[in-house]
């Protein structure tokens, strides 16, 4: 298939796997679709408790529904996990879903939700991820 949009987006999250405690963050992505394929490259900022993380991920995604205008995607990818302090860093497993809703041609509004699942030095960072955002098309 061939290329058919860059995507551009900026997101607000809840991370629930985020140690010492429940954290929120904002990020950015880039993406790439390819038909009902895509790729998406992103980053995350949480802080909380001086504790800081850096989450640098690489989602793949394939659309499998369409639902009252909205488009629903399986998603897996991995992350590296850039932590500050002590804190070591580690690779994580990412699995989950995502629903892109269409605002206008180009502008489009997401909701997604992530597993982690990391390396045994970064463990204590497993868990749930809830994300909502929007991306531009271009």
């Amino acid at each position: 298939g061939t290329a058919q949009a860059v995507e551009v987006g900026v997101n607000a999250s809840r991370d629930y796997g985020f140690s010492p405690s429940d954290t929120n963050g904002g990020g950015i992505t880039i993406g790439q679709k390819f038909g009902a394929a895509g790729v998406t490259a992103g980053w995350d900022r949480y802080t909380t408790n001086g504790v800081g993380q850096n989450k640098w991920s690489l989602m793949g995604s394939y659309d499998v529904a369409k639902v009252a205008g909205a488009t629903v995607a399986v998603k897996a990818g991995a992350a590296y996990l850039d932590n500050s302090g002590s804190t070591a860093d580690g690779y994580a497993l990412l699995a989950g879903v995502g629903v892109s809703y269409p605002l206008t041609k180009e502008l489009a509004a997401t909701a997604d939700y992530r597993y982690q699942a990391g390396q045994k030095r970064v463990e204590q960072f497993n868990g749930n991820t809830i994300l909502a955002g929007v991306k531009v098309g271009f």
